[in-house]
């Protein structure tokens, strides 16, 4: 067998469906009882729909509760701070406070591997003895710490690159001899494309997992074709953890066991059938910070037929765009709320659009603006591009349009990037 085929758990990854369902229902249980008693905010919401924990015996009754969307999360946590209610452990147990865009806090408990990325990453090759470069950002938000810790549970050595630096990425993976990268996909084209420049060749990275952004099937080719580099992908929030990842057949992304996942009707909430697009909805097995029925925003279609692997979970078919205004641009949300606040760093603008689209390999953000009477662009532009970097945390352009070129009642953030 290949080195890098086989299973993390077995016993959970080809459970029968109606195993899966009792292990569920049993966490799901011993979830909401201690999230009734530790979580006020999580309580609160149970009780506005008239239910108490009992009343929800399984996966099935979930539907009973009304979904919460994250871009409910700012004001529940405002009127509730710092978490909303959501955290079931006074803050001394608390580990780490990430602070996603939005703003939205998320706490990291006592537990290990509450982010359930461990499954996700063996089952996309990684195995004892790797070093890994970890190009995921290390500051405010999760996924670089909670990959870490998975890759130190299977016996991976992690190397903290971070983000950017990208000569330092080469000459840093050359060093420890790298087989490992995790990171977007779209940075990864980048280190190759930079070691080939300096003249390295092959950087030795033998596997991949990616995230944060989409991995068009021509990309993956590259970097299996041209670089030999067995590339994966996963899906998660920083609110959720992992749900979702690739097993080496490449036919979707299976979910994982500690994860309810539900397609809903992104207007009523409602589960839909397996095959129909909707919004992913999630309840995740986390002590720490129970997210029950929390709608992601993101939209995706569930297949519940057997994958050839052996695996016996239903699997996500793929990204599918938002559900709502929200985009994430080079591992990052961006909110219409962050959008304004850009604008009204910088007086003298009549309308604004923000466009998303992709250059190569790469996002790209450009703020079009229509000036108000006598403004001028010497004086817009360069305000506007620092609070971009302040504010979304971002590098954009900034483009001046001529009056009448952003329609009445445009989006405020436009995606319009390609996926093949």
């Amino acid at each position: 067998m290949d080195r890098r085929s086989g299973y993390w758990n077995r016993e959970k990854e080809t459970m029968p469906p109606a195993a899966r369902e009792r292990y569920q229902a049993r966490w799901l249980a011993d979830l909401l009882e201690l999230a009734w008693e530790k979580a006020p905010g999580v309580r609160r919401r149970l009780e506005r729909a008239g239910l108490g924990p009992k009343d929800l015996r399984g996966p099935d009754d979930l539907a009973r509760l009304p979904v919460i969307k994250k871009s409910e999360m700012p004001d529940l946590q405002k009127a509730d701070p710092p978490f909303g209610g959501f955290c079931t452990v006074p803050m001394r147990r608390v580990r780490r406070i990430f602070v996603s865009p939005g703003p939205i806090l998320e706490p990291m408990g006592p537990e290990i591997s509450e982010w359930h990325a461990e499954t996700c990453l063996f089952a996309g090759g990684f195995r004892p003895g790797d070093v890994v470069i970890n190009t995921f950002l290390y500051h405010l938000v999760p996924a670089a710490h909670e990959l870490d810790e998975a890759l130190n549970l299977i016996g991976c050595t992690a190397v903290p690159t971070g983000v950017g630096n990208t000569d330092t990425q080469v000459t840093v993976a050359r060093a420890v001899h790298a087989t490992g990268y995790v990171g977007t996909p779209s940075f990864l084209m980048t280190i190759l494309q930079r070691a080939k420049e300096m003249g390295v060749g092959r950087l030795g990275l033998e596997v991949a997992q990616v995230g944060a952004e989409p991995l068009p099937e021509s990309l993956r080719k590259q970097f299996e074709d041209e670089h030999g580099i067995m590339t994966r992908q996963g899906f998660g929030t920083a609110d959720l953890g992992l749900v979702a990842y690739e097993c080496p057949e490449k036919a979707g992304m299976h979910l994982v066991e500690d994860a309810v996942v539900q397609v809903c009707d992104p207007q009523s909430g409602e589960p839909l059938p397996y095959g129909q697009i909707g919004e992913l909805v999630a309840t995740v097995h986390n002590t720490t910070y129970p997210m029950i029925r929390f709608g992601t925003g993101d939209l995706t279609i569930i297949d519940d037929a057997r994958c050839p692997c052996g695996r016996t979970s239903a699997r996500m078919l793929g990204w599918r765009g938002r559900a709502d205004e929200v985009t994430k641009v080079r591992g990052m949300f961006i909110h219409p709320r962050q959008a304004d606040e850009v604008v009204a760093r910088a007086s003298g603008i009549a309308k604004y659009q923000v466009v998303v689209g992709r250059e190569g390999h790469q996002d790209s953000l450009k703020f079009c603006v229509e000036l108000a009477p006598g403004a001028s662009a010497e004086a817009v532009t360069p305000r506007l591009e620092a609070a971009i970097r302040d504010v979304m945390k971002l590098r954009g352009s900034v483009q001046v349009v001529s009056a009448g070129s952003i329609p009445d009642g445009a989006k405020k953030i436009s995606d319009e990037r390609k996926w093949d």
